[in-house]
C-alpha cells in the first residue's frame, strides 16, 4: 500500500480492531532505495529535536535513513489508526524504552537492519526485532543460546538462519518487557515462546514480534515463511 504524501510503498500487516477497541498493527519497509533524500529530510523534520540530533550522530547515511524511517512508519501508523497527526513526543523508561508522552495507552516498538525497518503498534506491550542474516558464529551462539536452542541450531541445514531466528526472538522478547540487552541471554528461552518469527523469501532478513500471535496479525504470509 502507499502512505499518502510520502509515496512510500510498504507491507502493512493486518490491523485488528476488537470490540474493546484494541488495535494490533505492524508496518514493514524493505525497499530502502525508494526512500529518497527529500523523504529523509521531511521525515527528519517531523522528529523531536533530541531524536533529530541522535539521528544525525550516525556516521553512515544508511543508518540515518533507517532511524528516520522507523519514525516515519510510526507516524503513519498513529495517523492512520488513531488519527494522531501532531509531532510525536517521547518519554523513556528507566531502561531506555521509548514511550509516547501524550498517549501512554498506545504501545509501540521499532527495529531496523541494513535491509529493512519494522514498526509495531499495539494496545499492550510489544517488541520487534529485524536482523540481516550474517555468517554463523559458533562462539556467539554458545554465548547467547541455551542447550535446547543450540540443539535446534545444530540440527539445522542453515545454521546462520536458525541462529538469526533465535536471536531476533530473544531481542523481541527483551524489548517487549523493556529489559534492554542483558548478560544472561541464555535464560531467555525462545523454544516455547509465543513470539512470531518470519523470514523474507530472499533471506535478506528475519524478523520477530513478541506480543502478537500469528492469528492476531493475520499476516500476508504469501510474502514470508516461518
Amino acid at each position: 500500500m502507499k502512505a499518502s504524501k510520502s509515496n512510500i510503498n510498504f507491507v502493512k500487516m493486518r490491523v485488528l480492531k476488537t470490540n474493546e477497541g484494541e488495535i494490533f498493527v505492524v508496518y514493514l519497509f524493505d525497499q530502502l532505495k525508494e526512500f529518497t533524500e527529500d523523504m529523509f529530510s521531511q521525515g527528519l523534520a517531523r522528529l523531536p529535536a533530541e531524536r533529530q540530533q541522535k539521528t544525525l550522530t550516525y556516521r553512515q547515511k544508511l543508518d540515518q535513513k533507517l532511524s528516520v524511517l522507523g519514525y516515519v512508519l510510526l507516524s503513519y501508523g498513529l495517523k492512520n489508526e488513531y488519527g494522531i497527526s501532531e509531532k510525536i513526543q517521547f518519554s523513556y523508561t528507566a531502561k531506555g524504552k521509548p514511550l509516547l508522552t501524550d498517549y501512554p495507552q498506545i504501545h509501540f516498538n521499532l527495529s531496523h537492519c541494513k535491509n529493512g525497518v519494522i514498526c509495531a503498534i499495539h494496545t499492550c506491550d510489544v517488541g520487534v526485532d529485524i536482523e540481516a542474516i550474517s555468517s554463523y558464529d559458533a562462539q556467539l551462539a554458545e554465548y547467547v543460546c541455551n542447550e535446547h536452542e543450540l540443539k535446534q541450531i545444530n540440527k539445522s541445514d542453515n545454521k546462520a538462519l536458525a541462529f538469526t531466528k533465535i536471536w531476533t526472538k530473544k531481542e523481541s522478547l527483551m524489548k517487549q518487557n523493556g529489559l534492554g540487552l542483558r548478560d544472561d541471554l541464555k535464560t531467555i528461552d525462545t523454544i516455547d515462546s509465543e513470539a512470531v518469527t518470519l523470514v523474507d523469501p530472499d533471506e535478506a532478513y528475519v524478523f520477530s514480534i513478541a506480543g502478537m500471535s500469528l492469528a492476531e496479525l493475520g499476516l500476508r504470509t504469501e510474502r514470508f515463511r516461518a
